[in-house]
């Protein structure tokens, strides 16, 4: 029945959106997510997908294999430079790819900002904002901005 239901949902976003999303062998996906330029995304294997989660994937989104993003999680890859007046003004975007590694738990409404590398086996905690690369394997990170928490055994 899942396989039927993600031919089903990549031919419907192929007919509305001229792309289509590779769904390797076990990606589940519950509830409704937001896809923006879904072609840019990579799913391993095993990925878990949540009701509420809002994927831009403008600039490229990668999830390793047996991650799940909880209800509502957000991944941006792309917004407006704030750093330069002259190109706010001009509304010029920059940006960059998040890459999430294997056996990561992003927790509900996590917000991961653009260019952000998550290490293997991280749990990042709900509400959190990711706003720089979470480095250390199988650890806990949470806050706004996240910040290490501890590290724990695998």
């Amino acid at each position: 029945m899942i396989g039927r239901a993600v031919v089903k949902i990549e031919s419907i976003i192929h007919y509305l959106f001229n792309f289509s999303l590779y769904f390797p062998k076990r990606v589940k996906i519950y509830g409704k997510p937001r896809v923006l330029f879904g072609e840019k995304i990579e799913f391993s294997e095993n990925v878990r997908i949540n009701d509420k989660v809002f994927l831009h994937a403008v600039n490229g989104i990668v999830i390793g294999k047996n991650s799940t993003l909880s209800y509502g999680a957000t991944l941006i890859t792309e917004s407006y430079d704030v750093t330069n007046r002259e190109k706010y003004m001009k509304r010029l975007h920059k940006g960059a790819r998040i890459e999430i590694g294997d056996n990561v738990w992003i927790g509900a409404n996590v917000i991961i900002l653009p260019g952000v590398n998550i290490a293997d086996g991280v749990i990042v905690g709900a509400g959190s904002v990711v706003t720089k690369c979470l480095t250390k394997k199988n650890s806990l990170y949470a806050g706004n901005p996240a910040k290490f928490i501890k590290e724990y055994q695998e």
